[in-house]
């Protein structure tokens, strides 16, 4: 329905590639033609780069169908960081995949959850977080017509969720630990986020801890509706928004890239801009991505979807963060609290 510009779905994505051919056939023939006159002596228009600069590669991962992934989606298509400086891979999976390759630093980089990243720095690693680039889109989600209010009635329900070491259970589980309540009283039914919107649409769940886009294409059918929304409820109890997720790298490539991802976290802030000031378009153009099928979940995304993205540096939601993995900790919902001032760094 919506003209797209194809995007694989997983692996590696380079959109500088073909323009790298291209413009090496370019010079090839370039320096072929002026290689010299017919008297072998050298063309006055040849010009010796030798010596500039190659552009600093970063590879980050990104969800490959999933609202967190659109920024850097919109950085690298609308060329918001300049191919002088920086050579951008993205690697496109699934969040649990993500996470394991940043883990295993198979990536260098990666969105990131807040509370993941707490996980990583407990068992040593020396992941570092380095800018919001999302803020929470969570909530849950219920058929019309059920019974289902507040998450006091949730104690009767299977509710569907991402595994316990997501940022979504986990912060679900804090907030009910801030009301007074525990996870544990609580049936869950644990899936990634597709099995889940199937789960919902059967009927085979009450109700589910909603994600973007799941949670828009739900909603615009009228069939279903939200309530105990995240960030409104961290809202009304800490006084902020609630963070979701950060982009993240390791110290050592900080030591050995910093000028380039000082680049790159600017051209996030500017894909984040970009949103706001063009949001239909921009949706439009990411359909296929976020599962969007009509204009009414177009609609409900723009209103839904775009206010997420930081289109400056969020110091209020970075301490946030920080607030969110304290009190993580103190609830006993990860290991133990990391060195925030560690985790959590600005280039």
């Amino acid at each position: 329905m919506y003209g797209r510009i194809p995007d694989a779905t997983n692996g590696r994505i380079d959109r500088r590639q073909a323009l790298k051919t291209m413009a090496g056939l370019a010079v090839a023939g370039g320096l072929t033609g002026c290689a010299g006159g017919s008297d072998g002596s050298a063309s006055p228009t040849a010009t010796d780069t030798s010596t500039a600069a190659a552009p600093t590669p970063i590879t980050f991962g990104t969800p490959n169908a999933a609202a967190a992934g659109i920024s850097p989606r919109v950085l690298r298509d609308r060329g918001l960081v300049s191919d002088d400086e920086v050579d951008l891979t993205l690697e496109l999976g699934p969040p649990p995949e993500l996470f394991t390759k940043l883990q295993g630093q198979a990536i260098e980089s990666s969105t990131f959850p807040v509370i993941s990243g707490a996980r990583l720095a407990n068992q040593g690693g020396d992941v570092r977080l380095l800018q919001p680039v999302a803020r929470s889109f969570n909530s849950i989600i219920a058929r019309t017509g059920t019974d289902l209010s507040s998450v006091e009635d949730l104690r009767e329900a299977t509710l569907g969720s991402m595994p316990k070491n997501t940022a979504p259970f986990t912060h679900f589980a804090l907030l009910l630990a801030l009301e007074g309540m525990d996870h544990e009283n609580f049936q869950f039914q644990f899936g990634p986020p597709p099995v889940l919107f199937g789960q919902m649409k059967t009927g085979e769940i009450d109700a589910m801890i909603g994600v973007e886009p799941f949670s828009t294409r739900l909603l615009a059918t009228g069939e279903y509706r939200e309530f105990f929304v995240f960030n409104d409820r961290w809202n009304d109890l800490r006084g902020t928004d609630m963070p979701l997720v950060e982009a993240a790298t390791y110290q050592s490539t900080i030591d050995t890239k910093r000028a380039a991802f000082e680049t790159f976290l600017q051209g996030l802030l500017d894909a984040g801009r970009a949103i706001r000031d063009d949001t239909r378009a921009v949706f439009e153009r990411y359909t296929d991505v976020l599962g969007l099928q009509s204009d009414e979940q177009i609609d409900l995304a723009v209103e839904r979807i775009s206010p997420i993205y930081p289109t400056e540096f969020a110091t209020d939601l970075r301490e946030s963060g920080k607030e969110v993995v304290q009190l993580a900790a103190e609830e006993g919902l990860i290991e133990s609290e990391p060195n925030v001032d560690e985790l959590f760094v600005e280039l």
